[in-house]
């Protein structure tokens, strides 16, 4: 019998996205897909209970933030594999690098091809955080260095990492629906031999000492870790960080510049930044 699956349309504001996840972070979701100012969440028919319709919507707003329940109703599973794979267009990063599901892969040949099917995990290139990640990874990952991936979602940055020369990406993520599909993408893109995946939470990850590291997360997520990001990586080495709106670069900055840090560079899209950072070099380090 066909998986089942409710989902769930919600009309948010994009720059309370990062609060947004937190409360969904405690439901049995199995993934989100992100539009203009507003998300659908998945569940498994299973994982569904009916009080979620009103208690989802009902603690976002006890937060402050503006929210409205759009539709919700059910799919098969069948049916939204073949919706969503209509719905997926290649993405041109830039004149090297393309996100193109495999069924259109043969369309491109440029040299940076990312093979990338995304299921519903983060990462198809559709969203500015990744693409401005993508552009930032290209520019400062050097052959034979060790990088994270933190979050990981469709695997696309650590993809990207090992083929532009990276010796080994440890990549992780916490949803179990990310992992499965990274790992379908890491194996497309025939890079298994440098990629470490894991599943875990951030709080419970150690770090491997590393070159450099990137994380497309979320504001409450990037700066308490700032530390522990910083500590991973070595002096003069790279910390690319995105998910954020432009509004609070200067809030997610200050811990990593409080640390010696320099802002190497940042770009810009829509509302949401990415941000690269130095880390302090080995007689700068305290």
């Amino acid at each position: 019998m066909a998986t089942r699956y409710v989902l769930l349309t919600l009309a948010v504001h994009d720059e309370d996205l990062d609060l947004i996840m937190g409360v969904l972070s405690g439901y049995p979701i199995m993934g989100v897909e992100q539009g203009m100012d507003q998300i659908t969440v998945c569940f498994e028919q299973n994982d569904w209970q009916e009080p979620y319709a009103s208690a989802i919507p009902e603690e976002i707003a006890s937060l402050g933030l503006h929210v409205a329940v759009i539709t919700q109703g059910t799919e098969e599973d069948q049916n939204w594999n073949a919706e969503w794979e209509a719905s997926i267009d290649p993405v041109v990063v830039n004149e090297r690098i393309v996100i193109v599901p495999e069924w259109r892969a043969h369309e491109y040949n440029l040299p940076l091809t990312l093979n990338i099917t995304p299921k519903m995990s983060f990462g198809t290139g559709h969203h500015a955080t990744t693409r401005m990640m993508c552009k930032l990874t290209e520019q400062y990952v050097q052959a034979d260095e060790k990088w994270i991936d933190v979050g990981t979602g469709t695997g696309v940055l650590a993809i990207l990492a090992a083929r532009l020369g990276a010796s080994h990406v440890f990549a992780f993520d916490n949803n179990e629906w990310s992992i499965v599909n990274s790992r379908e993408n890491i194996e497309r893109n025939g890079v298994q031999d440098k990629i470490s995946l894991q599943m875990s939470e951030l709080q419970e990850t150690a770090l491997p000492p590393c070159d450099g590291l990137a994380a497309n997360l979320y504001r409450h997520l990037v700066i308490p870790y700032a530390s522990v990001f910083i500590a991973s990586v070595k002096p003069g080495g790279i910390i690319l960080v995105s998910g954020i709106l432009k509004y609070d670069f200067d809030e997610v900055a200050e811990p990593f510049v409080e640390r010696g840090c320099l802002v190497e560079e940042s770009l810009a899209e829509t509302e949401w930044c990415a941000i690269a950072f130095r880390t302090p070099s080995a007689g700068m380090a305290s």
